[in-house]
């Protein structure tokens, strides 16, 4: 006799999986619901209700079918076991088969721990009958019946079912690599035998474009993440939650690179002398930006946005009532800019210059503008003054200790607001702007760091900074270049420009 089961689907394919799997009280078909029962029949098939929230099943593939089976079934009279030397393949077709969970027999001279652990899901699941795909230690069998489940003609159990069923409910995801998809493999079957739907991932990150629409429209969905490859359990929960959050960049998507590259007009509204982006007003400036992008777009195989680098905090000669040597463009002066290249499609990075400030102090002034989606801060150390430094006397400087602390905050103002990755640039000429520099935290799944070689001069003056920034670059840190317009001998065009080994990922016009 088999256990009867409703249809199960395929095997999931290479490539990162997503599952939804039904809720309620069965794994099989609803039957006769017409002879009521005085109890609930030993032999069904009851599935686990679906939590809320963002769950982990990770851990030795022993680890991953114990907790696939906790989550997904609350009971199960037959259990498919894979054993010494068994074949997975057989094993976990022949669980989503049936509609039971698959575990993974721990060794005969594993820990007490791991065998107690196994003895005590069997028992909670209620089982009698274990289904085994290899061999399996005396010990582990008790007083169970065991079938040869790799056998012809095996004689396995019939289950009632349990009735009625419900609409799906979990959503699983399942790591890609062949090592990983071999672990996870007996888990991604137990979740499947519970009605499981599949959803093939190219990314682990759920934000990435082709992944993005699945959360959303399974917001509501209890999701576990299966397999060793998702990272931080608290980040993969917060990119999830943006993902489902729907808040885009311009342009569509919610991570900034690799599948865009920027060019921005750096300024300060209705202040010409500092930059090309005050030279006229905004949607002037949106125009020039956005013909700026055009004619970078045929020298680059991703798209080329349009953007503004604003200077919202200024450098000034003088100390200022605070004593600072550096005034803030007031937050209503800068957010219709914001508004009208959201409405553009325009990206905005808002450029600190902090004179005797910390970059943190400063760029709280803007959190208002920071929750934007198309906002991203910039910071300059060559204004960052140390006490009794003077601008124009001193090149300034900044510890990443002190960058670390801002960008610590921005990435939890954007978790906290759902948003997509924030472009974060740190403008450098020299080496010692940026003091240990090898210490920046670029873990930050929020934010995309990038370091902007600020200087001018001849195309070989420029090049020699270029060249000497990427030295010992951190990982996860990507080039931007500058054109300034005046001072530059001569300015590069968008050709040459993009021609610079390796391509800038966002370029500013001064």
């Amino acid at each position: 006799m088999t256990i009867r089961a409703k249809g199960r689907l395929a095997a999931a394919a290479s490539g990162l999986v997503l599952v939804l799997a039904a809720t309620g009280c069965t794994a099989a078909d609803s039957g006769d619901a017409s002879g009521a029962r005085s109890q609930k029949n030993k032999d069904s098939v009851v599935l686990a209700a679906p939590v809320s929230g963002v769950g982990r099943i990770s851990g030795s593939a022993e680890d991953m079918a114990l907790k696939a089976s906790q989550t997904f079934f609350e009971k199960a009279p037959a259990v498919v076991v894979l054993g010494n030397d068994g074949a997975q393949a057989a094993a976990t077709g022949q669980a989503r088969e049936l509609g039971v969970p698959l575990l993974v027999a721990p060794e005969a001279q594993e820990d007490v721990s791991e065998q107690k652990a196994f003895a005590s899901e069997l028992e909670r699941l209620g089982a009698r009958t274990l289904i085994a795909h290899g061999a399996l230690p005396d010990s582990l069998v008790g007083g169970l019946k065991v079938v040869d489940g790799s056998a012809p003609n095996a004689d396995l159990p019939d289950i009632d079912p349990a009735e009625g069923t419900t609409e799906s409910g979990f959503a699983v995801v399942v790591g890609s690599a062949d090592k990983e998809a071999e672990s996870a493999g007996p888990a991604l079957a137990t979740a499947q035998a519970a009605g499981a739907n599949l959803h093939t991932m190219d990314s682990p990150d759920p934000r990435a474009a082709k992944n993005q629409k699945f959360f959303q429209d399974h917001a509501e969905a209890g999701l576990y993440a299966i397999g060793n490859g998702f990272g931080n359990a608290e980040d993969f929960s917060a990119m999830a939650a943006t993902a489902a959050g729907g808040k885009e960049l311009p342009g569509g998507g919610q991570l900034v690179f690799p599948d865009r590259r920027m060019v921005a007009l750096y300024g300060t509204p209705g202040t010409s002398s500092l930059g090309l982006l005050g030279e006229q007003d905004v949607d002037a400036a949106i125009k020039l930006a956005k013909k700026y992008a055009a004619e970078y777009q045929p020298h680059s195989k991703e798209k080329v946005q349009p953007a503004f680098e604003i200077i919202a905090t200024v450098a000034s000669a003088s100390a200022g009532k605070d004593g600072k040597y550096s005034s803030y463009i007031p937050v209503e002066v800068l957010e219709p800019w914001v508004k009208a290249a959201e409405e553009a499609g325009v990206y905005v990075v808002l450029d600190l210059q902090p004179g005797r400030n910390d970059f943190l102090t400063q760029a709280k002034r803007y959190e208002k503008l920071l929750t934007y989606p198309n906002v991203g801060i910039a910071y300059d150390p060559e204004w960052r003054l140390k006490p009794n430094q003077r601008h124009m006397v001193q090149i300034g400087s900044v510890d990443a200790a002190e960058l670390n602390r801002a960008n610590d905050w921005l990435a939890e103002l954007t978790r906290e607001h759902q948003l997509p990755q924030k472009v974060v640039i740190l403008h450098q000429f020299t080496q010692s702007m940026i003091r240990n520099r090898s210490t920046l935290d670029t873990s930050h799944p929020e934010l995309a760091m990038v370091v902007h070689a600020d200087g001018h001069g001849s195309p070989g003056m420029k090049m020699g900074t270029w060249d000497n920034l990427r030295q010992d670059l951190p990982k996860g840190i990507r080039m931007a270049w500058k054109n300034f317009i005046d001072e530059d001998s001569p300015t590069f065009t968008p050709k040459q420009t993009f021609d610079i080994d390796p391509k800038p990922w966002f370029v500013s016009y001064q």
